[in-house]
């Protein structure tokens, strides 16, 4: 009986060391996009609300665009960092203590795609990159996947190299924007074209998080332009 014991407890320590291990993964993964990014950006802070913990039991997927420090001028130089989260907790312990700006999901949002190319091909409304009043930019949500579904865009036929995936993003997805400026701060310089549609903002920077109660999930992101 004494030995089942011990051995029951080292398999629980077991497991938990291992999920440990992958949570302390994924942080190191933020940190060190989070060098990566300060390398070649002058505004700090961008990843200051990332969870300094996570759990691999709460851990669903990241993406990550960070640049280097050389320009390629075929590309469009931006950054961005998403991760999505399952809230083990209330939702309510995720909201942001301080916030500049919050509104639900939707078309009608500052909504920043920062494919500056190609978006105008798959946004045949002109309903992105159009700055509005009283108003901070927030990632254009549909290119995360939440589980939900998505719709692929491929404009081949038209002669345009085009294959994009459209994601079904959560209809009560609340947004809070924890920090956010206009202006040129990239290390390094570069002359690119952005929508005119975007004003003062056709360059800056914008970090916050998402929330969905229905499905009980969070998205922490950056994103900078």
């Amino acid at each position: 009986m004494r030995l089942k014991i011990i051995i029951v407890c080292f398999l629980f320590m077991a497991l938990n060391s291992c999920d440990n291990f992958l949570g302390k993964r994924y942080v190191k993964e933020v940190k060190q996009s989070k060098r990566d990014f300060e390398n070649c950006y002058q505004v700090k802070g961008l990843f200051n609300h990332f969870p300094e913990s996570i759990s691999n039991n709460s851990f669903i997927r990241y993406i990550s665009r960070i640049p280097s420090n050389t320009f390629d001028s075929e590309s469009v130089y931006s950054a961005g960092f998403m991760m999505l989260l399952d809230m083990v907790e209330d939702s309510e312990n995720y909201h942001p203590q301080t916030y500049i700006y919050k509104t639900n999901y939707s078309n009608l949002n500052f909504v920043l795609d920062d494919s500056f190319y190609y978006y105008q091909y798959s946004d045949t409304l002109k309903i992105r990159n159009i700055v509005q009043p009283d108003a901070y930019p927030i990632p254009y949500f549909e290119r995360f996947d939440f589980d939900l579904g998505f719709e692929r865009i491929d404009l081949r036929d038209t002669g345009i190299t085009l294959i994009r995936d459209k994601h079904n993003v959560p209809e009560d997805l609340e947004v809070y924007v924890v920090k956010a400026g206009h202006g040129n701060f990239w290390k390094t310089e570069f002359e690119q074209e952005r929508p005119e549609t975007l004003g003062d903002w056709k360059n800056g920077y914008s970090s916050g998080v998402a929330i969905s109660k229905e499905l009980n999930k969070i998205v922490y992101w950056m994103m900078a332009w």
